[in-house]
């Protein structure tokens, strides 16, 4: 297959400079800001229940720590090298997200909040000469008002800015910001890139495609367009457009939405009991996901709350917002965030007429959340005697997360 026939045009067929803030690991760079202890150090982080390696850094990389390795096949590797290692802390890193989104999106209108630590930026309003110079700055801006080390990639469309954002990673050279425009030679070096780096081909087609010995991008734009499109339906033929140059996946600002959803009920006598609360709660939070599965909604937040029988004068109350750490309406997976937070709030020396959890921060389905949500919650029987039988390990959660701006520290770069 020869590059000159890859349809890799001089002549590109958008005027549309589309940006990817991404956040460097994100999760360790969260927990660097508030523990410096860990900055040059090897770091990880683990997944609830302090089970597996979900987020590493550059040194923990170079120490061979691979993602989704368990914590106690490698704890005495870890202890030995001086890792750092903290058990996952979702508040912490949805607070965090939120704030450097705030900072983005003062420097552009069109932000699509794509994850947690990531977001497409439309960049179009700025002059080519001033281009690089805004990113670079709005990269400062987000050190310094959050303390998170971001790279900035940018392109005519979101595959090539998803690829130049790599390579802003890769190369120091770069000082995290790299443009399609500046690579002198993107064209040739597209061809050899893996067609697993791309944007928009997940396992599924990765494992069609090499399959047809399709191995590279090269390959894969030699395919014909309705060979793409039959393999790949309509949004992998978009895929090959873009790596092409067209504009086709659009840039989409995350609405949020103003609906909340609650599930809430009065206990028929005051309850004196965690279980009984704990027991309640559960059953809040499988009737509130039916709720949101029947409007097609997911939430990045949720509230509990616990109050007293205020015939009784018995005012007090307690609430608490709680981050999820990805969209979801895992049943299951909203029990264990929430359920360190419930046993905290719990007052043995109070009794309870009310409890409940309000659904937060909700966002319409779209067509790549329903491959994660499409499966039907299952229905499980309410926990008995929690506090005795489950409680969420966190041996190694962070001391202190923010709550306010005030108590970020400011970095000077």
């Amino acid at each position: 297959m020869g590059k000159s026939n890859l349809g890799i045009g001089t002549e590109m067929k958008s005027n549309k400079k589309i940006g990817i803030v991404d956040c460097n690991n994100f999760y360790v760079s969260c927990e660097r800001v508030f523990n410096p202890i860990s900055i040059g150090r090897p770091t990880v982080v683990l997944s609830n229940n302090d089970g597996c390696v979900i987020a590493r850094s550059q040194e923990a990389k170079d120490l061979g720590i691979k993602m989704g390795e368990p914590f106690f096949q490698k704890r005495d590797y870890m202890e030995e090298h001086r890792f750092c290692v903290y058990s996952s802390n979702y508040n912490l890193y949805g607070d965090m997200s939120d704030r450097v989104m705030s900072v983005i999106k003062k420097y552009a209108n069109e932000v699509e909040v794509y994850s947690i630590d990531e977001c497409f930026v439309d960049f179009s309003n700025i002059s080519d000469q001033d281009l690089v110079d805004r990113l670079h700055l709005i990269r400062n801006e987000v050190k310094r008002q959050t303390g998170i080390p971001v790279s900035i990639g940018i392109g005519p469309n979101k595959t090539l800015a998803k690829l130049t954002s790599h390579m802003a990673k890769q190369k120091q050279s770069y000082n995290g910001v790299c443009s399609f425009w500046e690579l002198q030679n993107f064209r040739n070096s597209l061809y050899d890139i893996p067609i697993d780096e791309v944007w928009g081909i997940g396992r599924a087609w990765t494992k069609k495609l090499k399959l047809l010995e399709v191995y590279s991008v090269g390959q894969f734009l030699m395919m014909s367009d309705s060979h793409v499109r039959k393999l790949m339906n309509v949004n992998g033929l978009k895929t090959k457009m873009e790596l092409l140059g067209t504009y086709c996946h659009q840039i989409t600002p995350t609405p949020r939405a103003k609906k909340n959803i609650a599930s809430t009920r009065s206990f028929g006598s005051d309850v004196d009991s965690f279980d009984q609360v704990s027991e309640a709660m559960y059953s809040y939070i499988k009737s509130g996901v039916k709720k949101l599965i029947d409007n097609e909604l997911s939430p990045n937040k949720v509230t509990i709350f616990l109050s007293g029988n205020r015939h009784k004068g018995q005012n007090h109350g307690v609430s608490r917002q709680i981050t999820l750490g990805q969209q979801t309406r895992d049943v299951s997976e909203i029990w264990s965030t929430i359920y360190p937070h419930l046993k905290e709030m719990y007052d043995i020396s109070k009794t309870y007429k009310k409890c409940g959890i309000i659904f937060n921060d909700l966002m319409p389905e779209n067509v790549e959340q329903l491959n994660l949500f499409s499966e039907p919650i299952q229905t499980i029987t309410p926990p008995q005697n929690l506090e005795k039988k489950w409680e969420m390990r966190q041996d190694y959660i962070s001391q202190k997360y923010t709550t306010s701006w005030e108590e970020i520290p400011q970095v000077f770069v």
